[in-house]
């Protein structure tokens, strides 16, 4: 029986998801790991959505 996630979980969870995501989506921008600033985070995930319409 599987137990359900509490809302601290959920949130880390997504915390280490998005922080995956935007460290991929640099890579595939050819920045490199140095260049990766993650309190950049949410300005780059606000132009990928804006280029992708997400």
């Amino acid at each position: 029986m599987t137990s359900k996630l509490t809302e601290k979980q959920k949130a880390t969870l997504w915390q280490q998801h998005r922080a995956a995501s935007y460290q991929a989506s640099c890579r595939l921008a050819g920045y490199t790991p140095s260049d990766i600033i993650l309190e950049d985070a949410d300005e780059r995930l606000a132009s990928l959505r804006r280029q992708y319409g997400g």
